[in-house]
């Protein structure tokens, strides 16, 4: 159910930026240098207590990267419990669709993140656990280890973007906010990433 909700909200996002007459796979202009900080405004343009004011990006030189998402109001886990979802995806490939995702949502008392593949056949695959902390009752940050997932050939950038999602009194027809509005940002990985030819194998 989780990679279906994490499908479902792609495709409106998806719809949404393709009708405006951008596609998902365009690029914007983001973070240029390795351990480097970028902070990304968004308009006060979504209903719900998820509205997106801005987003934080660290990349440390000795630590993963860190998102800090912060929202126009404040708000409580149990606000958002099976109505509230927060999600960054990542574009390892450069292609048309993010690879990985990482789901927050909340059991009530406290938020709980989980990093997802999602592959181009079959389900959405959970590979791990991810730490949610908040500094603020209007925010939360999270860290997502890019070593361990699997980048395209030659890579030398991976997109993201964050999406939220809220159903509720004031959002019945649930109230999704996006950071950016449309493409996603480069953030650099450093040297290029050649993809193994193959698995060697022992010559007798």
């Amino acid at each position: 159910m989780t990679g279906l909700l994490a499908r479902r909200i792609a495709a409106l996002v998806l719809v949404t930026v393709t009708v405006a007459g951008v596609t998902v796979a365009a690029m914007a202009a983001g973070p240029t240098a390795l351990g480097s900080r970028a902070q990304v405004d968004d308009p006060n343009d979504s209903r719900g207590p998820l509205d997106m004011s801005r987003v934080w990006f660290d990349d440390p030189v000795d630590a993963p990267p860190n998102w800090t998402i912060v929202t126009y109001g404040d708000w409580h886990p149990r606000q958002l419990e099976d109505k509230g979802f927060v999600f960054v995806y990542l574009d390892t490939t450069g292609t048309d669709r993010a690879e990985y995702y990482v789901l927050i949502r909340s059991g009530g008392t406290a938020l709980a993140g989980s990093l997802w593949r999602d592959p181009k056949r079959g389900g959405d695959i959970k590979l791990l656990p991810i730490d949610v902390t908040r500094k603020s009752n209007e925010s939360l940050t999270l860290d997502i280890p890019i070593g361990q997932l699997e980048l395209g050939p030659f890579r030398t950038f991976y997109g993201w973007y964050a999406v939220t999602m809220f159903t509720g009194r004031v959002c019945r027809a649930a109230c999704i906010d996006r950071v950016p509005d449309a493409g996603a940002f480069e953030q650099p990985i450093g040297a290029p990433m050649p993809t193994p030819t193959g698995t060697p194998t022992a010559t007798p």
